[in-house]
């Protein structure tokens, strides 16, 4: 056998002499001459020796046990039957080859030349193989989070390329949470020579996280270092004041202070503001203990520039719409402060799309481009111009959607608002993906629309891409506490929002649920020990033959036996209810947010111990109700924008052997988007209850106020209005007494609430919406006895989630600023208490 460079010896050239060195003692990948120590030759000069041709007559494979040799003799470049010049750059430059792909710590090529003709035989030995990794020196939960982001796998070779990968996403992880002098050591040991497997231990110090401790600001002369420290938003100082959150320094929210400081001067009419530079640098902040590094500084210079004010505004080519009305689309006047938010929002878009785009492209003009040219004139005024070019109309040729593997295409199509033919509109569009999002069946959050203009034909193609992934069936397990009659209430639901009747009866239909038709199918039982038991079962078909009308109808079983205490007769209350109903989900007039409902009800009640209440025995109750309501929000578990308006009548007629009342109601909702998704809501409710002659007056179905769906469902003979901060039940609602301290509810009804929210978690998995709410209401005997401003109050926190499987869950706690007086079922309920209360559902 012989080595490499031992053939004829013929003098190779400096350059290859010198590259040789510099392979040997850079130590960046082994020299082919040293990789063959292992070979058996005798060491010549290689200067010596004189380059001769060899036609490769085998390749041989020697060491590997994991790589496949035919792997290793591609990746070579070398094959059987090229010629090669030996010394010379083949067979180096295949060391490199292998070498380079880092499965293996050494490489050798050794050759035996037969006259012409050469044997060749690659010697490898492999990088160990990774068996586990482990992660020492940290917390639980950070070993958890960084054994998901590190990418190293059993069996892959243990590379130092694959290390230093992983300790770079140890210590951004850690940076990211605001740490400092983090520090990583790995320990790699052999655990299994026979399979070549090692383990890998990292120890890491995750330093400190150091707070900010100072913020300065260098060349600002308009605002004050505490003005704009203000506007960074995301870091402050970090001083005694702040107790519950720690302030410290990550590159995320660096970088978002700088954009929102960058916002706040350009918004106040400094366009030519730069952040000319920054630094960030720990210092010893406990200046008599010297040595510890334990705050961060962070230094930043700026340079403001004159503040902008509009000097003149003009407008080229406009015919649609005259110069005042783009002036008002604009918002901007003559010595008004330069906005460049502002400015771009009613330029392009704005929530409300009473921007100048939006008001172009919703009336057909999709090609129109408009440029504005913004001049400064003197010190610190602008001149403003802007050149439109409207062009022509364009209308919808073609409207397509993707997506949606269950639900049925006429559902989707039934929701579109652009359709074939019409002139083009963005509101159009934009209402598209509300009416998408709202049904129930899409992620609100993965609908897309994609238009595809076709300027020379002036039309354009929209398409839809909507995501299914959400969940449309959700299973409800609640409970809660009715009081100390009624004790522990337990309540199960499972709700189908996308059923399809059609599908149950064909082959392969129930997988697992027939589905896909958009109707709407629950079924529900709640109990207590302590004799409740209910039963409701509730189908809708919102489109019913292919058309915008809706069918429905209702069942329900509900009995309740109170505890029988000291001498007071047992109560008992008995219900079935049946109902049909029909309606219009869509209206053309007064727009087309409006829908309409009528629906035909029967109840027949039982009951029994509530002497100068109720009478014993069945009463029966047939009524129409029949409502109008406007719905225009944007989203039915966290709204941030539109409003809702419900008036309702119902009447149960003086029959012979009915009971008979009328009702009127009427409730007000609307949202406001404050900042980002910072929303705040108002909403009122009333209702009245008359009769149709004097002494036939009922009490069943009159208002009670107070709790939620869960602790009014055992007062199924009463009219019950949610509100936080009183339980409902049975003691703890609000409710006129009779001479007798009876709670017979009120004929009259007056609710008012206030609510701010953020939500502050947003994903397919969850939807988290803390909130703060104030509420207010009273219920009256009569119209006489109402006052609006006569209220019970309460004030508090709570937070809605949203679990695709549960749906939606509200917890509020409410503190109470009003008590209520004692009945004969107990002593009513104090002011100054704080109440807990939990609901499954949504209260838009």
């Amino acid at each position: 056998m012989k080595e490499l460079n031992t053939v004829p010896r013929r003098p190779i050239g400096l350059v290859y002499f010198i590259a040789l060195l510099v392979w040997t003692f850079t130590g960046l990948m082994p020299d082919p001459a040293v990789a063959q120590e292992a070979c058996e030759f005798q060491i010549t000069d290689p200067t010596q020796e004189r380059p001769q041709s060899y036609v490769i007559n085998d390749i041989r494979v020697e060491g590997a046990s994991t790589a496949r040799d035919g792997y290793l003799i591609s990746t070579s470049g070398m094959q059987v039957g090229n010629q090669i010049t030996i010394p010379g750059e083949e067979v180096p430059e295949a060391v490199r080859r292998i070498y380079r792909t880092s499965l293996f710590s050494d490489v050798q090529i050794c050759v035996e030349p037969e006259g012409s003709r050469v044997n060749m035989i690659i010697r490898v030995q492999e990088q160990p193989r990774l068996e586990e990794f482990h992660l020492e020196g940290i917390k639980r939960s950070h070993r958890r989070e960084l054994e998901e982001q590190i990418t190293l796998l059993p069996g892959f070779a243990v590379t130092n390329s694959a290390k230093q990968q992983a300790i770079q996403t140890i210590r951004r992880y850690y940076q990211n949470k605001g740490h400092w002098f983090i520090e990583v050591e790995t320990v790699e040991e052999i655990s299994d020579n026979e399979r070549n497997r090692s383990t890998l231990t990292f120890q890491i110090d995750p330093g400190q996280r150091i707070k900010i401790g100072r913020i300065r600001f260098e060349g600002n002369e308009e605002y004050s270092d505490r003005d704009l420290r203000k506007e960074l938003g995301t870091i402050k100082e970090d001083t005694f004041l702040r107790l519950f959150k720690r302030y410290v320094h990550t590159e995320e929210d660096f970088e978002e202070a700088m954009t929102n400081l960058r916002t706040f001067y350009r918004e106040n009419g400094f366009r030519d503001f730069r952040i000319l530079s920054d630094s960030v640098y720990v210092y010893d902040h406990d200046h008599w203990i010297r040595g510890t590094l334990d705050r961060v500084a962070v230094d930043i210079e700026v340079h403001e520039g004159p503040q902008y004010r509009v000097r003149n505004i003009t407008w080229e080519g406009n015919s649609v719409y005259t110069d005042e009305q783009l002036s008002t689309m604009l918002d901007f006047r003559e010595g008004d402060v330069f906005n460049q938010t502002k400015f771009e929002e009613n330029l392009y878009m704005r929530r409300d799309e009473n921007d100048i785009t939006s008001n172009y492209q919703n009336i057909g003009y999709l090609f129109f481009e408009i440029v504005p040219d913004v001049q400064a004139v003197g010190e610190n005024e602008l001149d403003i111009r802007f050149d439109i070019i409207e062009r022509e109309t364009a209308t919808v040729r073609d409207v397509s959607f993707s997506g949606n593997t269950k639900t049925h295409d006429d559902v989707v199509r039934r929701n579109l608002r652009t359709m074939p033919g019409q002139t083009y509109s963005r509101s159009a569009i934009m209402r598209t993906v509300r009416e998408l999002s709202t049904v129930g069946y899409f992620n609100p959050e993965g609908i897309e629309p994609n238009l595809n203009p076709n300027q020379e034909e002036r039309t354009v193609d929209v398409s839809y891409r909507i995501d299914e992934s959400q969940s449309t069936d959700n299973f409800e397990f609640s409970g809660g506490f009715g009081g100390r009659y009624i004790g522990i209430i337990l309540a199960a639901r499972v709700n189908f929002n996308n059923f399809s009747v059609q599908r149950m009866f064909e082959k392969g239909g129930w997988n697992p649920i027939p589905s896909g038709d958009g109707q709407k199918f629950s079924l529900g039982v709640q109990v207590t020990g302590r004799g409740y038991q209910s039963y409701s079962m509730s189908f809708q078909e919102p489109w019913l033959r292919g058309r915008p009308t809706s069918l429905g109808f209702h069942a329900s079983y509900d009995i309740l036996n109170y505890e029988q205490i000291g001498n007071q007769p047992r109560e008992r209350n008995e219900l079935f209810s049946a109902g049909v109903s029909i309606g219009r989900p869509q209206l053309r007039w007064p727009d087309d947010f409006f829908s309409m409902q009528t629906s035909l009800s029967y109840q027949l009640y039982n009951v029994a111990g509530f002497a100068g209440i109720f009478p014993d025995g069945d009463t029966n109750i047939l009524s129409i109700t029949h409502q109008f309501e406007r719905n225009s929000l944007d989203n039915f578990i966290s709204p941030r924008t539109g409003s809702k308006l419900l008036i309702s009548g119902e009447v149960a007629p003086p029959l012979p052997g009915f009971a008979q009342y009328y009702k009127l109601k009427s409730e007000y909702q609307n949202h406001t988007n404050i900042a980002g998704d910072l929303t705040l809501t108002g909403g009122a409710q009333y209702g009245y209850m008359g009769y149709f002659g004097s002494g036939e007056e009922s009490l069943f179905q009159r208002y009670f106020l107070g709790g939620t769906e869960i602790q009014q469902r055992q007062s199924f003979i009463n009219d019950n209005v949610d509100m936080r901060g009183y339980p409902g039940g049975v003691t703890g609602v609000i409710s006129p007494l009779d001479e007798n301290r009876n709670l017979i509810g009120g004929r009259v009804l007056s609710k008012y609430s206030l609510e701010l929210r953020y939500p502050a978690v947003s994903s397919e998995q969850l939807q988290l919406i803390p909130y703060l709410f104030a509420d207010a209401g009273n219920t009256f005997l009569t119209l006489e006895d109402f006052d609006p401003f006569d209220v019970k109050r309460a004030v508090g926190f709570g937070a809605r989630l949203y679990l695709p499987i549960l749906g939606l869950v509200d917890l509020s706690y409410g503190y109470r600023m009003d008590g209520t007086p004692s009945s004969n079922r107990g002593g009513g309920l104090n002011a100054g208490e704080w109440e807990f209360l939990f609901n499954i559902g949504a209260p838009f």
